[in-house]
């Protein structure tokens, strides 16, 4: 429905869902730890995949009496790593996000059906995605991306020995 000088005028597009609800906790968990070993955001979520979906659900409310836009933030912000060329060689770093929701989610599991695509030189990409809870599609995810390698590390240096 879309308002036009204060009347209400139906436009049709995103139809109700109909199909039975899905209940993502029957996909196995996955544990997502940081290549850095240190805690993270996604310590804060629970992950699952199946069916071409990873779903997350947060374990608490980040921020008390946040509205629904709160809790598909986390995961839509996972959508360009979900698919990325690389592991654990690489941060990927997203400058920026947008998040579209026609509906807002019902239950506590955030899907995200995830596509990137990357430049094969320069390190660039893009990452997008179906945003959905149980029920259906709620709404979209796109962001740009780039790709930058992890820091070498740096030999030990020896202490001089003594004259």
């Amino acid at each position: 429905m879309t308002l036009s000088r204060e009347r209400a005028v139906e436009v049709p597009g995103f139809a109700e869902p109909t199909s039975e609800p899905i209940d993502p906790a029957q996909f196995p968990p996955r544990a997502i730890k940081a290549a850095h070993g240190r805690p993270w955001f996604m310590d804060a979520m629970e992950a699952r995949t199946g069916d071409g979906v990873a779903w997350f659900r947060l374990n608490h409310a980040i921020i008390e009496g946040a509205g629904p836009l709160s809790s598909v933030l986390g995961p839509a912000d996972w959508t360009h790593g979900i698919a990325r060329p690389f592991q654990n060689v690489v941060a990927d770093p997203n400058p920026n996000l947008t998040v579209q929701l026609f509906r807002k989610p019902e239950g506590g599991w955030v899907g995200v059906r995830a596509q990137t695509r990357w430049r094969p030189a320069g390190g660039l990409g893009t990452g997008s995605g179906v945003l959905l809870d149980p029920h259906g599609e709620i709404g979209r995810v796109s962001m740009s991306v780039v790709l930058v390698p992890f820091p070498k590390a740096e030999p030990a240096k020896s202490a001089p020995m003594p004259a």
